[in-house]
């Protein structure tokens, strides 16, 4: 059966990791009986220093779909974001998709088959689980952060201009595996430079510049159900943003 991999990157998330896995366990039979796929679920856990490897280890042996990757120290999400690419085209033959997706509990695996369903409809490479179509709704944000991220989809809309794209920093999003491994010929080791939460905006803007097609659905980001604080600076990635669409834009397309 052909295999949808779920990437799930996570840095001191020892409060939310377990119940997101459990989550996506309740769509393993929907996504092998309505869509033919079978359900891996990949932990990167990029040097925790709490209790996040013990949980996946666990949750490792109670599931035999789950399989933890570790990073011996903290990396950054572009690292581990990159090694979750990586061990899908290299280890998972059999897989056709790469779900990524944040593993706080914000995002809900519940969107995944209108992701599916996008992808089959439209035939695009990536679909983008989006905070900005008609239908969305953010709960728990703060109006600052609304407005810093207001900020960075203006820029990167201003900047890169990639057909169907409104949002460019958000980490859900269902992959295409040859679209990634089109990329991964041409950038190959930079593929992901970027190590903060801006390798999100890098990375789409690499596949687009190897013909990616993206769709978005919009869905519900539930930053109120998150246990822990967050591990972005928001101010430096604001910076960072500004620089890296810079460089992206220099990047030949095709």
């Amino acid at each position: 059966m052909i295999e949808l991999i779920v990437v799930l990157p996570a840095y001191n998330e020892a409060e939310n990791t377990e119940t997101l896995v459990c989550k996506w366990q309740q769509y393993l039979e929907v996504l092998a009986n309505d869509h033919r796929l079978a359900l891996r679920i990949v932990v990167i856990n990029d040097g925790s220093v709490d209790q996040t490897q013990k949980i996946v280890e666990r949750l490792e042996y109670k599931y035999s779909n789950v399989t933890l990757i570790n990073h011996v120290h903290n990396k950054g999400l572009g690292e581990a974001v990159k090694t979750g690419i990586s061990h899908v085209l290299k280890n998972c033959p059999n897989s056709s998709y790469l779900c990524l997706m944040d593993c706080d509990n914000t995002q809900d695996p519940r969107y995944i088959l209108d992701m599916i369903d996008a992808q089959s409809k439209l035939g695009c490479d990536v679909v983008i689980a989006s905070r900005y179509q008609k239908g969305a709704r953010v709960k728990g944000v703060s109006r600052f952060r609304l407005f810093t991220s207001e900020g960075a989809r203006y820029l990167f809309s201003l900047i890169l201009r990639v057909p169907n794209v409104r949002d460019y920093t958000c980490g859900y999003r269902l992959y295409a595996k040859q679209i990634l491994l089109r990329a991964s010929e041409r950038f190959s080791i930079n593929l992901l430079e970027e190590s903060g939460f801006t390798c999100m905006a890098e990375l789409l803007y690499k596949l687009y510049c190897c013909g990616a097609v993206f769709a978005e659905i919009p869905f519900e980001l539930r930053y109120d159900l998150k246990q822990g604080g967050s591990k972005m600076a928001v101010c430096k990635t604001a910076v960072n943003s500004f620089c890296l669409a810079l460089r992206l834009k220099r990047i030949k397309k095709y």
